[in-house]
């Protein structure tokens, strides 16, 4: 009996320090070479960097449910845009693939999301104003392009037909509904959300209306979204208004239940929102203006929030994550070339900054492999 104790607690000490991080940067004008991936210590929050792909401005990064690719943006706008793929094996990460979205074909500049769905990596164009997708082969890598679609909207004056005023459309952040039925997208500059229906392998995306639009005096400007665990609440957080949304979803419906400022600083520059891997507890970050994590508690029967703490950070705090155990939250502090670790409080939510300390140029976004 003993030496099946000993057995198992080696067993999850193994797989609790088999965890990586991968980060992406920005690398024009900076020091950054590309995507970081390190080695996690669940139990100590420490950090150990393992290799670098170079890469050019992958400024956000995601990876497969097993850890064996890894998917980049290379956000530019001068015609270099595209998205890049890696392996990871053996704690070194590798570029094995690039592709350049065809300007010729869609306005695909700056893109700054992705999404992966099946055999489709999705993308969202903050510049270009539109969704691209791209098919995947068996071995990850790019099989082309197989949809786009573009959002850039106007007004029009209707007494003499000429436009007063245009909507540029930013794309920025898409996700999967948590029932699988649909993708949401946020239009930061049209400040709305649009619903995808999900195709089939020759459309994977079918044709997408607006599911929410901001109809206040003020803009929201969209940024990124989140759902609950149980598939009941999305949450928003909108950059230009500093707001937080919360609706209550079903079957593709988003219907807003609260609406409060997400914090005080008015910098304009909210940027990410995550759930703890609970529930209870909801982060978003700002820039800006008081640089910081805001923290609220989440009620477990209706969803809506209240604010619990603000936590000031680094520089520029944009894309953070939660580890997966719910004790740690990291913040890329791009302007300060450092991601900063945080210990979570498991009954307040409230952030304590530790000594740990990621010390990496320009980064942008931080995932848990």
């Amino acid at each position: 009996m003993k030496r099946l104790l000993l057995l198992a607690a080696l067993t999850a000490s193994l797989t609790a320090q088999a965890q990586n991080i991968l980060v992406g940067t920005y690398t024009e004008g900076t020091a950054a070479e590309g995507v970081y991936l390190y080695s996690y210590n669940p139990e100590t929050a420490e950090v150990e960097l393992k290799s670098v792909a170079k890469s050019g401005n992958p400024s956000f990064v995601i990876a497969t449910e097993d850890g064996a690719m890894a998917y980049s943006v290379n956000e530019f706008n001068d015609g270099r845009q595209g998205v890049s793929a890696y392996t990871i094996k053996d704690q070194l990460i590798q570029k094995v693939d690039s592709l350049i979205i065809p300007k010729d074909m869609v306005d695909g500049e700056d893109p700054c999301n992705l999404l992966l769905l099946d055999n489709v990596l999705i993308t969202t164009n903050y510049t270009g104003g539109s969704v691209t997708a791209f098919r995947l082969s068996e071995t990850g890598r790019f099989g082309g392009l197989a949809q786009y679609f573009s959002f850039a909207m106007e007004r029009i004056n209707n007494f003499n037909g000429q436009t007063i005023a245009v909507d540029v459309a930013h794309m920025h952040c898409a996700l999967l509904s948590p029932d699988g039925k649909y993708m949401f997208v946020t239009n930061l500059g049209n400040d709305c959300i649009h619903r995808f229906e999900l195709g089939d392998d020759d459309n994977p995306l079918k044709r997408s209306e607006i599911v929410w639009k901001n109809n206040s005096l003020f803009k929201v400007g969209p940024r990124h979204m989140v759902f609950s665990a149980d598939g009941r609440y999305a949450y928003l957080l909108g950059e230009l208004g500093d707001r937080l949304i919360v609706f209550a979803y079903h079957d593709g419906q988003l219907t807003p239940v609260q609406s409060l400022a997400a914090y005080t600083g008015r910098g304009h520059g909210s940027a990410d929102i995550h759930l703890s891997p609970d529930g209870r507890f909801l982060y978003t970050s700002h820039r800006l203006k008081k640089d910081g994590i805001a923290i609220f508690n989440v009620n477990q029967i209706n969803g809506q929030v209240t604010p619990a703490g603000y936590q000031p950070t680094g520089k520029h705090p944009r894309n953070f994550a939660i580890s997966p155990d719910g004790r740690y939250l990291l913040v890329a502090c791009r302007d300060d070339n450092r991601i900063e670790i945080y210990s979570i409080d498991k009954e307040t939510g409230l952030l304590t900054l530790t000594d740990k300390t990621i010390n990496v140029p320009a980064p942008v976004c931080v995932q848990f492999l």
